[in-house]
C-alpha cells in the first residue's frame, strides 16, 4: 500500500496592514489670550511681579511667565537710579603711629619629666 503524500498548499500571500495615519489635534488646554489681556501683561510687567499679574489675569503663574517668555518681555533698566545721591565729602584721617610693643622675653620651659613605664 502507497502512502499519499499531501502536498502543502500555496500559502497566500499576506497582506500588509497599515496603520492609519491619524493627526492627532493637540488640544487646547486653557483658555487662550486674548489682545487686551497681552497689551494689560506688556503694561503691567514693568511695574509688577508675574505673580500678581497672575492674580489680576485670572491665570496660572505658569502660564504668565510662558507668555512672558514667548513675548520676549524684560524689565528693562531700573529707574531707581535716576535719583543720584550726591557724594559725601570724607574728612581725611590722620596717620597716627603706634608705639611698639616692647619684646616679651623668651625663656626656655621646662622639660617635663618621662614618665616609667611598666
Amino acid at each position: 500500500m502507497a502512502v499519499k503524500r499531501k502536498t502543502k498548499a500555496k500559502a497566500k500571500p499576506k497582506r500588509k496592514v497599515t496603520k492609519k495615519k491619524t493627526t492627532k489635534k493637540k488640544a487646547a488646554v486653557g483658555k487662550s489670550w486674548t489682545a487686551v489681556e497681552i497689551t494689560k501683561l506688556k503694561v503691567g510687567y514693568k511695574t509688577k511681579p508675574a505673580s500678581k499679574l497672575a492674580k489680576e489675569l485670572r491665570r496660572t503663574l505658569a502660564s504668565v511667565r510662558g507668555k512672558i517668555s514667548a513675548l520676549g518681555l524684560t524689565k528693562g533698566p531700573a529707574k531707581r537710579k535716576a535719583k543720584a545721591k550726591p557724594k559725601r565729602k570724607v574728612a581725611k584721617k590722620k596717620l597716627v603711629k603706634k608705639k611698639a610693643r616692647p619684646k616679651r622675653k623668651v625663656t626656655k620651659k621646662k622639660a617635663k619629666p618621662k614618665r616609667k613605664r611598666r
